[in-house]
């Protein structure tokens, strides 16, 4: 991924060095033709940078072919350039990018993994999946509603196709008609580019998203139709002005519904240990045992449940703005308990949530803040708990049902290591086991153990406590519990 970041850089500050250069030497003419070149080795870079190689040798060939059919065949230009966008869309190399991607490094194939978020990635990453579960009625249309999957791809296939022709219509009337350039064909590609993105953001997030998204695109148009309008000139500033501060308004309150878009999936269950309700979060779980957010607030103050619950969306979207996670409440009938994690440099913000918390529910706030490296503190409290994985096992369970994935039983998969390779050899008298060496370090055996039970409930949590119990008496050391959808009943 480096070697491609430092190629794309060094390509990318080549091409901006060179227009500078060559465009003030050369005639009109050749400018503009220098300039289309550029535009096109702008995009394959960047699918370079994105995709990898093999996509970008797929890419480079169809550009190749459509630009050789233009130059030669001019009289069939808009045929060749439907063409050329079908073959763009559907693949037809499809079969030789799959043999191009076998044959070279994964590091040069394999889609960008390069997160510009640095250290804060765990915060994002939950933050994404607060959203992802915000989406998931329109997620779940996908399994449920084939006509809503089929008007989507169809949609995306169709905004995929006008885009590319689009784009590439516009490269050749900069080629062909050079005498008739203007700053309107410049100003189309703002319409090209805003196209390109509302059909990402469709495939990515649905048609509200890209409706949303398309209101906020419309707003530079609108003030471009004014200023070419016959109105006078202080009439088209004053329309300009109103038109930008209600796009401005309107980009800050999408940013502040943005931020809005919390949930909370709880694992629930009753810690008999502790003698509490315990609401861990699920979102939470992956980032587990990320580095960098390994200061652990600790806030205790007496509230009812429900009057906690009522409030919860606003403590939830102060943390959302604040960039800290919360990783589980706790209640034992008189004392609600919340367990945050900060970035490691963030300890003004502990106390700030303190005496938003005091302000919030009008309580005395108690907490105390934890340096948690090795995350032991989760674990013991949460994460390696019987009743923990239990509730894991059952909410993941419910998500199969939410989605509709038909079916009677369910697999159980979760992960352990093992001080002893006999050990686990053990367990695999009772379940279907997997060494899984990639995952082995000098001290550990690691090892997934497979069971196949009903989607009862109860038929789950005897499997899994089942599961946890056979893993102890080898002295296994639980990891990780994953539920799938049982696919070979279909």
């Amino acid at each position: 991924m480096k070697r491609r970041l430092l190629i794309t850089s060094i390509l990318t500050l080549l091409l901006m060095l060179s227009l500078p250069i060559v465009i003030p030497l050369s005639s009109e003419e050749y400018a503009i033709i220098y300039g289309v070149f550029a535009v096109v080795s702008f995009v394959l870079i960047l699918v370079y940078l994105f995709s990898g190689t093999a996509k970008f040798i797929i890419l480079t060939i169809y550009i190749v072919v459509i630009v050789l059919l233009l130059i030669f065949l001019r009289e069939y230009q808009h045929p060749i350039m439907a063409i050329g966008t079908l073959m763009i869309v559907l693949n037809p190399l499809a079969n030789f990018e799959r043999f191009l991607e076998k044959n070279l490094e994964d590091e040069s194939t394999q889609p960008l993994r390069i997160s510009i978020r640095g250290k804060y990635w765990p915060f994002y990453e939950y933050r994404q999946a607060m959203k992802d579960f915000v989406r998931l009625p329109q997620t779940k249309k996908l399994y449920t509603k084939s006509w809503y999957l089929r008007t989507r791809q169809i949609v995306t296939l169709l905004l995929l196709f006008a885009s590319i022709y689009l784009f590439m219509n516009e490269l050749k009337n900069i080629y062909f008609d050079l005498t008739n350039y203007n700053m309107t064909q410049i100003f189309t590609f703002y319409g090209v580019l805003a196209l390109f993105m509302l059909t990402f953001i469709l495939f990515k997030n649905g048609f509200t998203a890209m409706f949303r998204a398309t209101i906020m695109f419309m707003f530079i148009p609108i003030i471009y139709v004014i200023a070419l309008s016959n109105l006078s000139l202080p009439t088209k500033i004053i329309f300009s002005i109103l038109v930008f501060i209600v796009g401005l308004a309107d980009v800050i309150y999408e940013k502040i519904n943005s931020l809005n878009r919390v949930a909370y999936n709880p694992y629930k269950y009753f810690d008999t240990q502790d003698r509490r309700y315990v609401y861990a979060n699920s979102f939470y779980e992956p980032f587990v045992y990320n580095e960098s957010y390994s200061l652990i607030g600790h806030f205790k103050f007496r509230v009812n449940i429900d009057t906690f619950h009522q409030k919860l969306h606003d403590v939830l979207f102060y943390a959302n703005r604040k960039h800290f996670m919360i990783s589980a409440y706790t209640y034992d009938g008189e004392f609600i308990e919340i367990y945050t994690d900060f970035y490691h440099k963030h300890m003004k913000k502990v106390s700030k949530f303190s005496n938003y918390l005091e302000a919030l529910f009008e309580a005395n706030i108690h907490y105390d803040v934890i340096i948690d490296k090795n995350k032991q503190y989760y674990e013991k409290n949460f994460f390696h708990k019987t009743e923990y994985i239990v509730a894991r096992a059952l909410s993941l369970a419910e998500l199969l049902d939410d989605l509709s994935l038909e079916s009677s039983n369910v697999i159980i998969s979760m992960i352990f290591s093992f001080e002893k390779l006999s050990d686990m050899q053990k367990v695999s008298k009772h379940y279907y086991t997997e060494h899984l060496s990639d995952l082995d370090d000098e001290h550990y055996y690691a090892a997934r153990i497979t069971a196949r039970t009903s989607k009862s409930k109860f038929a789950i949590e005897q499997k899994v406590r089942d599961m946890l119990l056979t893993a102890m008496m080898y002295r296994g050391n639980y990891v990780r519990i994953l539920v799938y959808y049982d696919e070979g009943e279909n």
